[in-house]
């Protein structure tokens, strides 16, 4: 296996080199059809081992890097979120419970979001029947595809006297390993405080 004038290289070292030809040419044998042959040395079988051997380790990197640059990005839209300058909210599409809540949403309505013991449902935050009613048609435009914005709608935190009067803007967004749909729920209250 070697050349006169060429140092001796390791089977690992032809097996990358051979793997990288092979790549090029698009001519990687299955070990299907290794294994079918009539005739197989050891040599050349061990060879041709440590080359898919030597494949699924460069495929096995690949992926761990995908897998690190998406948890990356993971964590780039978890700090965006959580630092956005307005109140925020990531609402499930089907049942409308709130699945995640921006530090700014916290700040707004304290003694809701600040139980984290329950299920909390985006047509609950409306003051009134008539609000929550408001909010549903608003989802129900994000499962039919479109933006929704609710306006002049009154949301409260616990107590009957601490509602705020806000914009509601509201947009579907496919996210997760799944591309499930999700909303994203924007909260604009008139009063400039928050």
């Amino acid at each position: 296996m070697t050349r006169p004038d060429t140092p001796e290289q390791s089977t690992e070292q032809i097996a990358r080199r051979r793997i990288a030809e092979l790549l090029q040419n698009g001519r990687l044998p299955s070990l299907e059809t290794l294994l079918q042959r009539e005739a197989v040395s050891i040599d050349e079988l061990a060879l041709d081992l440590l080359t898919h051997q030597v494949e699924i380790e460069v495929q096995v990197e690949q992926l761990r890097q995908a897998n690190e640059a998406l948890e990356q990005e993971r964590r780039k839209f978890e700090t965006i979120f959580h630092d956005m300058p307005v109140s925020a909210m990531l609402v499930e599409l089907d049942s409308g419970a709130v699945s995640a809540a921006n530090q700014k949403l916290h700040r707004m309505f304290p003694h809701r979001f600040g139980d984290t013991s329950g299920i909390h449902y985006l047509r609950h935050l409306g003051e009134n029947r008539f609000d929550q009613d408001r909010i549903s048609l608003g989802l129900a435009e994000c499962r039919n595809g479109r933006a929704a914005d609710v306006k002049a709608v009154s949301l409260i935190d616990k107590t009957p006297d601490s509602y705020l009067m806000c914009d509601l803007r509201m947009a579907r967004l496919s996210i997760g390993e799944n591309g499930d749909s999700t909303v994203l729920a924007v909260i604009q209250p008139y009063d400039r405080r928050y």
